[in-house]
């Protein structure tokens, strides 16, 4: 599921700041460099808001959400690995994918734009 020590102490650095982040990482899931507005989704309730073209920010993701993946250009999830279900439905569907970052939906906001990097794990807060 992504959660390693070194995880952990990345996530609790993070926890314990008061920096803005502009930049962090997760595991590369799925290849692909785009940039797009993040939409937030805490749950598979959330999905209908999805906008074509958007980012989807999530904890994770399961079977439930199968409707958002004809929408978005890329994903970010909260936990997960490479075998997770948003990298195995991102590959399938060719979005780009960084999963695990532990707190991708505490420090990114809806409308937010992001440069997500599927092939490196990055990800870049643009504004």
């Amino acid at each position: 599921m992504g959660v390693t020590n070194d995880a952990l102490e990345s996530w609790s650095k993070l926890q314990n700041s008061d920096e803005t982040v502009s930049a962090f990482s997760g595991y590369a899931a799925s290849p692909g460099l785009v940039e797009g507005p993040a939409r937030i989704c805490l749950d598979s309730d959330e999905i209908g808001k999805l906008q074509e073209g958007e980012i989807l920010v999530a904890p994770t993701t399961s079977p439930s959400w199968a409707p958002a993946f004809n929408k978005i250009v890329a994903c970010v999830t909260d936990v997960g690995g490479v075998m997770c279900h948003a990298a195995i439905v991102c590959r399938e569907y060719g979005v780009p994918a960084v999963v695990g970052t532990g707190h991708g939906t505490k420090v990114i906001t809806t409308g937010q734009m992001l440069r997500v990097n599927g092939a490196t794990g990055e990800i870049q807060i643009l504004q």
